[in-house]
């Protein structure tokens, strides 16, 4: 489980914030709304790309950089403390 708001995750009693849009059930994202109801998200820098800026303003696919597991032989995306979740 993911934690999302002091230290605790959805299962253990942490609140999600939802959309403040009449009847909306979504998760918040940015300014007190979800994507569908207008919050903005930076999008990758490269032309003709969609996808959403992860560091540096460009995508994973455009060279983003991601930090890695740091266990041997483990080429997963590091989580927390430099290790995946396996």
């Amino acid at each position: 489980n993911v934690v999302i708001k002091g230290g605790l995750c959805v299962r253990h009693g942490a609140k999600l914030k939802l959309c403040s849009s009449e009847g909306c059930s979504n998760v918040v994202i940015k300014e007190g709304v979800c994507m569908r109801h207008g919050a903005k998200v930076k999008l990758c820098s490269s032309e003709g790309c969609t996808n959403q800026a992860q560091n540096g303003g460009v995508c994973k696919k455009h060279g983003a950089t991601v930090k890695r597991c740091s266990s041997e032989g483990c080429t997963n995306q590091a989580v927390k403390g430099g290790v995946c979740m396996r």
